[in-house]
């Protein structure tokens, strides 16, 4: 009961005592009235509530510990009548975030987004939460339990590698990476320099002729790539530092386009045949005795 209601109740109560007490008939009337509306409220509040579909789904990739967004979708795809004024409440770990859809009408869909801040990392298929509303005299709040259905992974938290640009050696979060090709003796050609390139391999006359950084080609290079490993098995706290610190190094060579491989125990992700997502996802799900993590151990 809100404080509106509150105070519509005890007017009520104070023309149904007068009503009593005087015997009038317009006192009956409005008494009446009072006792009619509150009726209507329940009936109408409960049109609203019913039949709706609550659903949501990642707006950003979501990150352990960090701010993300969700899209929640409140569909009255399967009604009559429009709802009206809710307010679903979904409850996480630590937080609980709010969420109000003015008006959907009937067979029709509302999408809101919303922040939140993850807790824990791997699957998530579902949160709990309450759908309210005040509708239609906000004398009344009427509310449900909810379970959303959600399509959402969290990924570890990234802790990014401390260089910028140069050579990738000390970056690795169990290993030092590696380039492959690297063994040639002879240099062939010159080539444009690439993040992954040691300075040792610097053309220095190619470079100060075009004006940008060269490096030397050998017989035997291939594809300049980098390898990160993640031990399995490897104590908990360990194990959860190893995949935060592979989940920034993957993000920070995505996004400098260069390849790599990353091994989690005797699991292998190309960047060049599986991608950034697969990755990832990888490291999300992880275990540290070298399983997987399913989305009911994960559920908060």
């Amino acid at each position: 009961m809100t404080f509106e209601g509150k105070a519509f109740l005890l007017i009520t109560l104070a023309v149904g005592a007068a009503a009593i007490n005087t015997g009038n008939n317009l006192l009956y009337l409005a008494l009446c009235m009072n006792l009619s509306l509150i009726v209507v409220s329940g009936f109408l509040s409960e049109w609203t509530l019913r039949k709706v579909i609550l659903s949501a789904q990642a707006a950003s990739d979501a990150f352990q510990g960090i701010e993300s967004f969700l899209a929640i979708k409140c569909s009255a795809e399967i009604k009559r009548f429009p709802s009206i004024s809710l307010v679903l409440k979904m409850r996480f770990d630590t937080e609980t975030v709010t969420v109000h859809f003015p008006d959907i009408p009937p067979h029709g869909t509302a999408t809101r987004i919303a922040g939140f801040r993850p807790q824990r990392r791997g699957p998530m298929g579902s949160v709990s939460g309450t759908l309210s509303t005040l509708f239609p005299f906000s004398l009344f709040e009427k509310s449900m339990d909810a379970q959303i259905s959600m399509d959402l992974l969290v990924y570890p938290r990234p802790i990014f590698p401390a260089f910028q640009g140069g050579s990738h050696q000390e970056a690795g979060p169990s290993e030092t990476p590696w380039s492959a090709g690297r063994s040639g003796a002879f240099p062939r050609d010159v080539r444009e320099h690439l993040p992954s390139d040691p300075v040792r391999d610097i053309h220095w006359k190619a470079t100060a002729r075009l004006e940008k950084w060269m490096v030397k080609e050998r017989e035997t290079e291939g594809s300049p790539f980098v390898e990160l490993r993640v031990p399995v098995p490897c104590p908990p706290n360990e194990f959860e530092t190893r995949l935060s610190e592979a989940c920034g190094m993957v993000i920070d060579l995505d996004r400098r386009e260069i390849p790599f491989l990353l091994r989690i125990g005797e699991r292998t992700i190309s960047r060049e045949s599986e991608g950034r997502a697969a990755a990832l996802a990888a490291l999300a799900v992880a275990r540290a005795d070298g399983g997987e993590i399913k989305a009911k151990e994960a559920a908060p």
